[in-house]
């Protein structure tokens, strides 16, 4: 049986954690701030996580290969959490959103894999090789630094093309420092 995986993700977002919780929710905001994957609702007509949404990830890091995996929201906690399921395709397992006020304009804002499986052999194969070192590069040099350019943050006056651009840069040299020397 493969292993399960654990990991916390976590960027100070220079917003109030409503305005972070908001943009979380909102999946018309997801190719706005996540470079590397898109997500999209099962359902065209749903724009918002809520419990029982299904959705679909995909994504690939700079030059690799798509991978596509099924997600569902378990429960959202306003505005301290969002609970989801993996449910096939590459993984299953549980993960989260979890975020935190740090005062009136701070929010910690956090990606967890609660305990997440590999269900196909690359996907295995993947593990052994980066473990989650690859998703924690991806999580803070894509998602979590996009959600603070989306919200005003560090990169907000780049335009999208050159932003793109920026985030596969930086994913691609975390990638070579993950490397063996």
């Amino acid at each position: 049986m493969p292993a399960h995986y654990r990991c916390r993700d976590e960027a100070t977002i220079a917003a109030a954690r409503e305005r972070c919780f908001d943009a979380l929710l909102d999946l018309t905001t997801y190719p706005r701030w996540w470079t590397l994957v898109t997500v999209t609702a099962e359902d065209a007509a749903t724009s918002r996580l809520a419990p029982g949404v299904r959705f679909r990830f995909a994504g690939a890091r700079p030059g690799g290969t798509v991978v596509e995996w099924t997600a569902e929201v378990l429960e959202v906690e306003r505005p301290a959490r969002i609970e989801i399921a993996y449910t096939g395709g590459q993984y299953v397992g549980r993960t989260a959103w979890e975020l935190a006020a740090l005062g009136p304009d701070a929010t910690a804002v956090a990606y967890l894999y609660r305990s997440v499986r590999p269900l196909s052999a690359s996907a295995v194969n993947h593990f052994a090789r980066w473990g989650t070192r690859l998703h924690s590069v991806a999580m803070q040099e894509d998602a979590l630094a996009g959600l603070a350019r989306l919200l005003g943050g560090p990169g907000a006056t780049m335009d999208d093309a050159t932003w793109r651009a920026d985030v596969h840069r930086r994913v691609a040299a975390g990638i070579r420092a993950l490397e063996p020397t």
